[in-house]
């Protein structure tokens, strides 16, 4: 619900404002009403966006939009009749028909003002991209959605700070489960020039802050295990192509993992475990339970051990021991078989000094 609440206000809130921010970056052909009747929408979004967040009220985000969009077309649309070859006047065209929802309509303003500008208009690129998504529903998958992010990446490529092709791709980005890179894209949009309105940052950083605790869940802290995996020097020759970590966390008397984890053999590297990575609900690490924890690296990609397979292993109590290295310094014997229970199998017999 969260996403959907600051994805509406950000849609009504940018929307008068992207249609302007091209033209105050460098163009002074605007007309001083359009200025201020311009300024006047971004006004009415938002405190519509205020109202909605504090009343939860969600027809009066789109209402100010819409009421200053139907009021702009009329002018506009003449404008652009009498001065067919004027960009600016097509690109207000377009922004005034997107904010009352006549997507299409605006789609093709935006695309004469793109051939205007031969192709080389950061916001009519945009607004095509916003008019197809808008369309259709913010569908993601479609061929329309793979247009419009086109539309947008081709926008960014032109003015890396444009506003609707950073927001718009960060949204598609984050759909699509990219959440570095819609963190990116959300994160350079607070520092355009002129900066959003306060309300436009706060809820863009509600959606850094959503994002960063997807990409960084919280740990239990009370079962936490914290480890600087790394390999043995002498056997960095043995880690096969392709090959997996598997970190397990298992009980002193055996069974199935309490915890697992499985990564790249980037090495070295940091790993957190915690009840919250238990394969079974029912059967997690313990806040204080001791337990070993084994790394191991899998030619097979199986996470059960298998002849030729490197490992190390340490003892640790959960939630209180604190960061420990676990170094992979032993090989799986040839006739080690696998158990499903996650263990290493015998280890190698001492090396000589």
């Amino acid at each position: 619900m969260i996403t959907f609440v600051i994805a509406a206000a950000l849609l009504a809130l940018l929307a008068v404002l992207f249609v302007i921010l091209p033209l105050l970056r460098g163009r002074s052909s605007i007309p001083p009403a359009g200025a201020a009747a311009a300024l006047v929408g971004i006004v009415l979004i938002t405190v519509s966006a205020v109202l909605y967040a504090v009343l939860g009220d969600p027809a009066g985000v789109r209402l100010a939009a819409a009421s200053q969009g139907d009021r702009d077309i009329p002018r506009l649309a003449r404008e652009v009749e009498d001065r067919p070859d004027d960009f600016s006047a097509w690109l207000q065209l377009g922004g005034a028909y997107g904010a009352s929802g006549q997507y299409p309509a605006a789609l093709h303003a935006y695309q004469r003002a793109n051939d205007l500008a031969d192709g080389t208009s950061a916001a009519a690129l945009s607004g095509m991209g916003e008019s197809l998504l808008l369309a259709q529903g913010l569908q993601t998958g479609s061929a329309q959605t793979q247009r419009a992010a086109a539309f947008f990446d081709r926008a960014l490529k032109i003015d890396p700070a444009s506003p609707k092709g950073l927001y718009y791709s960060g949204l598609l980005a984050y759909q699509g489960g990219q959440l570095d890179l819609a963190r990116k894209r959300f994160a350079a949009l607070m520092t355009i020039t002129p900066p959003p309105p306060l309300n436009v940052r706060a809820a863009l950083q509600k959606m850094i802050d959503l994002i960063d605790t997807q990409m960084h869940p919280p740990v239990d802290a009370a079962t936490e295990i914290r480890l600087h995996v790394s390999l043995a020097p002498r056997l960095a020759s043995h880690v096969p192509a392709n090959a997996s970590l598997f970190v397990f966390v298992q009980a002193p008397g055996g069974g199935p993992p309490l915890a697992v984890k499985r990564t790249s053999t980037s090495l070295p590297q940091d790993v957190v475990l915690s009840a919250d990575d238990a394969m079974i609900k029912q059967r997690a690490v313990q806040p204080g339970q001791k337990v070993t924890v084994v790394a191991r690296i899998s030619a097979s990609g199986s996470p059960l051990p298998q002849p030729g397979d490197l490992y190390g292993q340490i003892e640790y109590i959960a939630g209180k021991t604190g960061p420990r290295p676990l170094q992979i310094d032993r090989l799986t014997p040839a006739g080690a078989s696998g158990s499903p229970d996650g263990s290493a199998g015998p280890p190698d017999p001492p090396h000589p000094p």
